[in-house]
């Protein structure tokens, strides 16, 4: 059963409203998707691929975006891959805070933050400069563009 949600009040459906809140840059977007880079905590190149158009929850993915998903999920995990300079890319769904499907994509490097499993950051993981945030969005910017 799909969530009613009003989507005059989702967040990720005003994605300028969206990207504010969580001091993030927009870095790609094709007719379906978009692609916002966090430029803040202990990983960066965290970001948030999200659906255009109002999707609550994955269980909901349906149209064009189930059809294309696959494809931009390659495409964007392997960008924010290599403009980390990472080894691989995590990516995890959590839908209970914002009713708006999106996938967190996590470049990963050897000792960094991301540890896996519960808790998924180490307790003592210090924030990245802010700088390196910026750099990795605008790389994944050039790599998608």
């Amino acid at each position: 059963m799909t969530a009613s949600v009003d989507m005059a009040t989702c967040l990720l459906c005003d994605p300028a409203a969206a990207d504010r809140h969580f001091t993030r840059a927009r870095v790609w977007e094709d007719e379906l998707w978009r692609l916002s880079v966090v430029l803040q905590g202990p990983v960066p190149g965290f970001a948030h691929l999200e659906p255009k158009r109002h999707i609550p929850y994955l269980t909901d993915l349906d149209g064009a975006e189930a059809a294309t998903l696959g494809a931009v999920l390659a495409r964007v995990t392997a960008a924010l891959r290599d403009a980390a300079a990472a080894d691989k890319t995590y990516v995890y769904v959590f839908g209970d805070h914002v009713a708006h499907l999106h996938f967190n994509v996590a470049p990963h490097r050897p000792g960094d933050a991301l540890v896996g499993g519960p808790g998924l950051l180490r307790p003592d993981a210090a924030e990245a400069d802010p700088a390196e945030h910026r750099a990795v969005a605008d790389a994944v910017t050039l790599l998608l563009g």
